[in-house]
């Protein structure tokens, strides 16, 4: 864990009827009831952006057939000190229950290249909670990995739309959309944070399956994630925190769509 000291429609109805039929419960535009994207300004604003060597992969320039996921993972917590274990983490293996992420995370976005030219193309997910379910997938966590749903909070509306050939992802959050009500939102205090990408889920498809996380995924130990103080203004960077996230590092093999190179989470309270 790392942490800083102050300072299209028919391809869309058909990848949801693939997680649907994974027993996935997962959320769309047109079922789900979102409150008004106005933003009071007692909430915190996280801005994420992420680079790769390559260019992201989108319906705009690439092979139809085939479209990456660009995942920010992320455990809200009232706890400024999260324990490691609930930290996100990436999926290596099918026999995992998400085909995306593992460890404990609330929520995650997600920027499906197969979208990227419809009108809200980041998309935040909610994680049930395990006590939301009946029998669990694991008891012992307090998610359940194997079940989540597009965010009635509100949309994502703050971003930097993809165009061909760019290698940048970027949006907004507030911390009002990463907790079930707004007074739990003023007490988060940290978020757990991991950026993952890759050519397909873990649970979808097949061939081979090329993935990146934060810290060096050709280490043995890939689980590294970045803690996120939301109690003060805050920039966290892959400049201020060079050699973490390395470049040439996904697996297997290497793939310039997919490795990503810099990143940043910038907190700006109220």
């Amino acid at each position: 864990m790392r942490s800083l000291p102050p300072t299209s429609v028919l391809h869309r109805g058909r990848y949801l009827k693939k997680l649907l039929a994974l027993g996935l419960a997962v959320g769309c535009a047109s079922c789900a009831k979102f409150p008004d994207n106005a933003t009071g300004s007692q909430f915190t604003r996280i801005i994420f952006r992420l680079e790769v060597a390559g260019k992201i992969n989108t319906s705009i320039d690439d092979d139809p057939s085939t479209f990456y996921l660009y995942d920010f993972a992320i455990r809200a917590s009232t706890d400024p000190n999260p324990q490691d274990q609930t930290a996100p983490r990436p999926v290596l293996g099918a026999n995992e229950p998400n085909g995306r992420m593992a460890g404990s995370p609330t929520h995650f976005v997600e920027f499906n290249g197969q979208f990227a030219t419809v009108a809200n193309p980041f998309v935040l997910y909610r994680f049930a909670k395990t006590s939301e379910v009946e029998n669990p997938t694991d008891p012992t966590n307090d998610i359940e990995l194997s079940s989540f749903a597009e965010s009635t909070r509100r949309r994502i509306v703050n971003f930097d739309r993809v165009e061909n050939g760019t290698r940048v992802l970027q949006f907004e959050l507030f911390t009002d959309q990463l907790a079930d009500t707004d007074e739990a939102a003023q007490a988060l205090q940290s978020l757990q944070v991991n950026f993952l990408s890759m050519t397909r889920p873990a649970n979808i498809g097949s061939g081979t399956r090329v993935i990146d996380a934060f810290g060096d995924t050709r280490s043995p130990q890939i689980n590294d994630y970045f803690l996120i103080d939301l109690r003060a203004n805050r920039v966290y960077s892959g400049t201020l925190s060079p050699g973490f996230e390395p470049e040439n590092d996904t697996i297997p093999g290497t793939l310039p769509d997919v490795d990503i190179v810099n990143w940043s989470i910038e907190v700006q309270r109220p």
